[in-house]
């Protein structure tokens, strides 16, 4: 219980990082996978419609032990995060806090520029953007035609963002811009971290996707953490994603 709840808050981090909000004209799928510097796979399907946005994981396979299956339902005009774990068949809802989410640059260097070049991914013209920072150097194909659901989160906290980052996020709202792919690499120049999307498919989404199904049932954070707290089936008052510092997912 406790690894799943572990798994979905850092993939509620890693979505305040910069793929989180439901915002714009797109309604449909988004399937994106992610690879680490070991080889390890993050497969991510992202359903957005309006105002929400449901984020599906697995981890693990079916003979290992921290396995897991579940998924976080955003809804961005409640500021609401419900959990779900498939295998236990749970959920668990949390009143999320954005403006008390913390941005500490610490004086950082990082800078953006658009390299000039493109690259065509599933069909959509990527236009390729190389940055350096101190933490890593690495590129990110930004894409129009698939909403405004990446920029329009992040412009919430572009007052907390160092100045070219705020920039950038100014670029992908004022074009609509995603990020299609990007990799992250070291400061010897080796690759870190990679992302590409898999699938885009505009469809419609039924509004029933978007809550937890019926036969789940709900607990509080204090019961799932096991502090001894009781059972109240009550929505949980904490933020899971309190002292997040926002921040692009590169």
């Amino acid at each position: 219980m406790k690894h799943a709840l572990n798994v979905l808050a850092g993939l509620a981090v890693a979505l305040a990082g910069g793929l989180a909000q439901a915002s714009g004209d797109f309604e449909g799928e988004v399937d994106m996978t992610m690879t680490t510097n070991n080889g390890k796979t993050l497969p991510m399907q992202y359903f957005v419609k309006g105002h929400r946005m449901r984020v599906k994981t697995t981890t693990g396979n079916n003979n290992d032990q921290k396995s897991f299956s579940g998924s976080a339902i955003f809804d961005w005009q409640t500021n609401q995060m419900t959990m779900l774990m498939d295998q236990q068949k749970m959920y668990m809802v949390n009143q999320l806090h954005p403006e008390k989410w913390k941005y500490d640059s610490n004086g950082k260097h990082f800078k953006i520029t658009d390299s000039g070049n493109s690259e065509a991914i599933l069909g959509h013209t990527c236009e390729e953007w190389d940055y350096t920072s101190d933490d890593a150097n690495g590129k990110v194909w930004l894409a129009s035609g698939i909403g405004n659901w990446w920029g329009t989160e992040m412009a919430a906290h572009a007052n907390k963002l160092p100045a070219d980052q705020k920039a950038l996020v100014n670029l992908a709202i004022s074009k609509k811009l995603f990020p299609m792919k990007w990799e992250t690499d070291d400061p010897s120049g080796k690759v870190k971290n990679t992302g590409v999307v898999t699938k885009v498919e505009a469809k419609s989404l039924d509004d029933s996707f978007f809550e937890p199904p019926s036969d789940y049932q709900k607990f509080d954070m204090g019961s799932m953490l096991g502090n001894g707290a009781a059972n109240t089936g009550s929505s949980s008052g904490q933020d899971a994603l309190s002292g997040v510092k926002p921040k692009l997912p590169f």
